[in-house]
């Protein structure tokens, strides 16, 4: 996800007199001003994209800038004058900045090219009316000398919310279908089948990587540029503890999180994710099936640099049947609510707040070789029903792994996903669809019982129509493996 929509809430002033524009006061940070020099290279490489003006106009009138927004915003205007949003940008800077009387030539144009859309509905929502038949050909002049350059650093104002000029889109952990569900049941099954006695289960992945592109941070694809490489260290804990047990029956608190820091240049994006919860898990028999069915409640809080992002209470149901065959066959289906603490300029189009409803079938299959134990096949669907229109979207998702032994200690574990999310409810003038694919691969020496360490590697390829939503990211390191 690639929009550069900021993370800041603008209260809507359209009356009949707007107060005079007063910008911020405080400092940028280092991310804030990459984000500026990457929008203005972007619109230098593709200058006739009207979108990226747009986006652009956003960002500088966000950092205190109201003519160059002004002035990009226009320029948006020029390279598509059927751009809706665009337009309603310009009403909106107009009137900030205290020449409201020129916003109605902006707004009338809202109405003739997009009247049905989330902007329209929000001006009428203010008293505003669509403009007489006839009026429908109106012109805007043409400004020339649109482009704005970036201001010196000791120019521009800080962003009001945190350090971060980000929206998150999503809360994915690493990968973006749904085989990190399955790897850590999968996880949590081996567990049982190596001590079962064990009441108190820790496993801990931490290591370093190299990220061509940590803005694509595992809770967010919204700020998706692709000159953003960092080293990041990273720690992946995920611990529960049985405090009640029985022969067929376990239950107790649950405790997972996500942990990156990143170089000094991108520690805007230094991420923390704490995910307490609980669970209650049973055995049963099904037909011939040994059946483990599972419940787990999960919070979610995450930050980026200390400052809160979101928030999301989930609940997931899954059922685990082990075949007579002992291939395994795992279903979930789970139902979360997400909370974000900015719903951005209009939240009727960019809140992400909503409801998400995921569920999927995995298959184990065990191929009884020696050299190709196992490999696995599954299938998600996920609907987001998000209050902002521009984040509403189906999607559907395929991913499989497979199991290489090489030897006793080494093993070769590829994993590979492809999707599709369909935004159809998106109000800008392109596509935001996204065709997704992942390809990634894990050369594991498993140490001793408990200590394994692997080199990994990963492409993640996210094409949209959209370039505001077209991105990638690589990403190769060294990882370390603790179960207990």
């Amino acid at each position: 996800m690639l929009s550069l929509t900021i993370a800041l809430v603008i209260a809507m002033s359209l009356v009949a007199s707007a107060q005079t524009y007063t910008p911020p006061v405080s400092q940028p940070s280092a991310g804030q001003l990459k984000m500026l020099s990457m929008m203005q290279q972007r619109v230098a490489d593709s200058p006739h994209h009207s979108e990226s003006w747009r986006m652009l106009a956003k960002l500088q009138f966000t950092l205190g800038q109201p003519n160059e927004a002004i002035a990009s915003a226009r320029r948006a205007v020029e390279e598509d004058p059927h751009n809706a949003a665009a337009h309603f940008d310009i009403g909106q800077f107009l009137e900030k900045t205290g020449e409201g009387a020129q916003s109605k030539i902006h707004y009338d144009r809202v109405f003739q090219i997009a009247p049905q859309s989330s902007y329209a509905a929000q001006l009428r929502e203010l008293g505003l009316e669509a403009p007489p038949t006839g009026m429908a050909n109106l012109q805007i002049p043409r400004i020339e000398g649109a482009a704005a350059s970036a201001q010196n650093a000791t120019d521009l104002p800080d962003l009001p919310f945190g350090r971060s000029a980000v929206q998150p889109a999503s809360y994915e952990i690493q990968t973006f279908d749904g085989s990190d569900d399955v790897e850590l049941r999968l996880e949590q099954l081996e567990a049982e089948v190596r001590a079962p006695a064990n009441r108190l289960r820790v496993f801990m992945k931490t290591g370093v990587l190299y990220n061509s592109n940590v803005t694509l941070t595992p809770i967010s694809r919204e700020l998706a540029q692709s000159d953003s490489g960092s080293f990041q260290g990273f720690a992946n804990p995920d611990i529960d503890w049985k405090w009640l047990r029985t022969d067929t029956m376990r239950a107790g608190p649950l405790f997972r999180g996500y942990y990156t820091v990143n170089e000094a240049h991108m520690s805007d994006f230094d991420l923390a994710s704490y995910q307490p919860g609980g669970f209650f898990e049973r055995d049963f028999k099904l037909g011939s099936n040994q059946a483990i069915g599972r419940i787990d409640y999960v919070f979610s809080a995450d930050f980026f640099d200390g400052n809160a992002v979101g928030t999301r209470h989930s609940g997931t149901t899954s059922l685990t049947l082990i075949r007579p065959d002992l291939d395994a066959i795992y279903l979930y289906f789970t139902l979360a609510q997400s909370d974000f603490e900015d719903d951005g300029t209009t939240p009727l189009q960019t809140s992400l707040d909503g409801t998400t409803i995921t569920t999927g079938v995995t298959r184990f299959f065990q191929t009884g070789w020696e050299r190709l134990p196992m490999h696995a096949l599954g299938i998600d669907l996920e609907s987001a029903d998000t209050e902002g229109a521009d984040y509403r979207y189906l999607s559907y998702n395929l991913h499989g792994s497979t199991s290489w032994k090489i030897s006793p200690k080494w093993e070769l574990i590829p994993t590979w996903g492809i999707g599709y999310r369909d935004y159809g409810d998106y109000t800008g003038t392109v596509d935001r669809s996204e065709f997704f694919w992942r390809a990634h691969a894990r050369l594991q020496y498993q140490w001793n019982d408990r200590l394994s360490i692997a080199a990994v590697c990963g492409h993640d390829r996210f094409a949209s129509d959209n370039d505001d939503f077209d991105t990638e990211r690589t990403e190769g390191g060294i990882e370390f493996t603790f179960t207990r």
